[in-house]
């Protein structure tokens, strides 16, 4: 059995705030590192309070991180624990099926020498897009391609928002089974790697060359990888997962008001109506700390 980690590149409070209600519930997650890739220093305050707050969160750091996906290769290097499955989810990530690190956990530990990482079904990803078209019970009518680059599949913000709110339908109505595909391989194919498990025994040997500094993760992991070492990557079906928007989306779905369906969907007050008060609340609490340091500080009179 290997302990089950999850890495986060970070730093997107509006996201973070609804994907660690995921990552709670995710009981065969032991330690949840989240990588510091903040554009803000609120955003960075933000994770620094999360760290306080909870002991399975680990804040991983490095020099000269500028919030962008070129300071993200750089982090995987510190996910080497042999004895550790690493899941990788996107702070934006806003939906994770119930248990979804530990069965896909159970699924890599039983493929372990046949592939060399594991995605569930990611709603808004343009592969799995066309997996959805071709091989769920999903109805889309869009062209689509089998390319993570197909402009539909990542630059059309109505075509995204289209499918976020078929998948959140069919959560309303108990029919996610119905976004469900058999399980498939990657390979020679860049895919976007929202959320991935693999395992840290991998990293460790293959040291640098697992993602070397100055390349581009996902077209690395997803396709230089695998062909490299003649194992494949493996689309999990069976299992799905909702990433929100790819950079280009990300305005247009920001005022779609699904991200507020989908803190709804976790019980959760949506941002917008509570970003005053978590504010207020995050200025009070560093205000009570400052006061109990002072008064605990021994006195020089």
């Amino acid at each position: 059995m290997h302990k089950i980690i999850c890495v986060t590149p970070a730093g997107r409070r509006r996201y973070l705030e609804l994907l660690i209600h995921y990552i709670r519930r995710e009981t065969e997650i032991r330690e949840w590192h989240l990588w510091d890739n903040c554009r803000s220093s609120d955003d960075r305050a933000y994770l620094n309070e999360l760290a306080r707050d909870n002991p399975k969160i680990k804040i991983i750091r490095i020099d000269g991180a500028d919030g962008t996906n070129t300071s993200v290769n750089r982090f995987y290097r510190f996910c080497n624990d042999p004895e550790a499955f690493y899941l990788k989810v996107d702070d934006d990530i806003v939906y994770l099926v119930e248990n979804l690190s530990g069965r896909l956990y159970r699924q890599a530990a039983a493929e372990r020498e046949r592939y060399l990482w594991w995605s569930p079904l990611v709603v808004n990803n343009a592969v799995c897009s066309w997996l959805i078209k071709h091989h769920s019970q999903v109805p889309i009518e869009e062209e689509l391609s089998c390319q993570a680059s197909f402009p539909r599949g990542w630059l059309d913000t109505e075509f995204a928002e289209s499918l976020h709110r078929k998948f959140l339908a069919a959560i309303g109505n108990g029919e996610v089974r119905n976004f469900c595909v058999p399980d498939f391989e990657v390979s020679l194919s860049r895919f976007s790697i929202n959320c991935i498990g693999f395992f840290g025994k991998d990293v460790l040997e293959l040291g640098e060359r697992f993602c070397p500094p100055g390349c581009d993760d996902e077209e690395w992991i997803s396709a230089v990888l695998p062909s490299m070492t003649g194992r494949p990557g493996r689309i999990v079906g069976g299992l799905v997962a909702a990433h929100f928007s790819f950079r280009v989306q990300e305005a247009g779905l920001l005022r779609s008001g699904l991200l507020e369906r989908y803190y709804r969907l976790a019980g959760l007050l949506p941002p917008a109506r509570e970003e005053s008060e978590r504010s207020a609340g995050l200025r009070l609490i560093r205000a009570l700390r400052a006061v109990k340091a002072r008064v605990s500080r021994p006195s020089h009179a």
